[in-house]
């Protein structure tokens, strides 16, 4: 993912880490959620990488922190997302997760969309932030500031982004938008022939991150015409194909890749119908 487009922002965290003065909180804004969601990953590879050894805004990608963050299993490293609303239950379950002694020193939560935090959860939440602990990172990401309690906001640092995502632009490779449309139509009638079906198309590395490009920009345009229902599917949908995108910049192979995705959305039966429209 090219950040150049914030390249204060960068050159600002940098600093932070080159001088260990990292905030004990951060609320991100940005508008396009896949570029926020791969620029918190950045920063959170970049905190923990084993062979970030000048402490800059890096990550080797290879190591076993980097590998385990993409992964989405790395122990010191939480997230937190809900298709709905984030609850306060939510919020008292990954406080008693952080009470837990950190295995490499510190400890990073990232909550998405805050939102959608329940003002009971925000309540919860601002109760944790106002006693910092040295070992702890928050890190709150939305779209609309103004939606996000001023109590909240007060007690976290900025980071405004500005750039989008190279993905928002929709592929003009008919070939891969009639694979798609053609699975989807599959997929609702014979799910594993669909499987079948994709898998002996999209044989090489470039038509496979073509595929993933596609689906991310039709995830993220879906959203606003919706309904909650599918809302739901979109946003298991945009989950997988965010790790699929993260798994090929780590360069693990391709077909794997595809094949996990398309396993994994079958075992969730996720309804993909939304995709074709528009």
């Amino acid at each position: 993912m090219n950040f150049s487009k914030d390249e204060i922002v960068i050159k600002s965290l940098t600093n932070t880490l080159k001088t260990n003065k990292l905030s004990h909180a951060y609320l991100v804004i940005g508008e396009d959620s896949l570029y926020s969601d791969e620029f918190i990953l950045s920063f959170v590879k970049a905190i923990f990488c084993l062979e970030n050894k000048n402490k800059e805004f890096f990550s080797c990608e290879s190591c076993n922190n980097c590998r385990s963050i993409n992964h989405g299993n790395y122990v010191d490293f939480y997230k937190l997302t809900s298709d709905t609303s984030i609850k306060k239950d939510e919020i008292q379950t990954l406080k008693s997760d952080l009470s837990i002694k950190s295995f490499y020193g510190k400890k990073i939560y990232w909550i998405k969309d805050i939102e959608k935090m329940t003002e009971q959860a925000a309540n919860s939440l601002l109760k944790f932030l106002e006693e910092p602990e040295d070992d702890i990172i928050a890190i709150l990401s939305c779209k609309n500031i103004s939606a996000v309690l001023p109590t909240i906001i007060s007690r976290c640092q900025q980071i405004k982004l500005v750039g989008q995502s190279e993905d928002r632009e929709v592929t003009e490779n008919e070939e891969i938008i009639k694979i798609v449309s053609e699975y989807v139509k599959r997929y609702s009638r014979k799910p594993h022939m669909a499987n079948i079906y994709v898998l002996g198309l999209l044989k090489v590395k470039e038509d496979i991150l073509e595929f993933f490009k596609y689906l991310s920009i039709k995830t993220t345009n879906s959203y606003s015409e919706s309904s909650q229902h599918d809302i739901v599917n979109i946003s298991k949908v945009q989950e997988k194909v965010l790790l699929a995108l993260a798994d090929l910049n780590a360069n693990v192979n391709a077909t794997l890749v595809l094949e996990k995705f398309l396993f994994t959305v079958l075992l969730d039966k996720i309804n993909l119908e939304f995709l074709l429209r528009g």
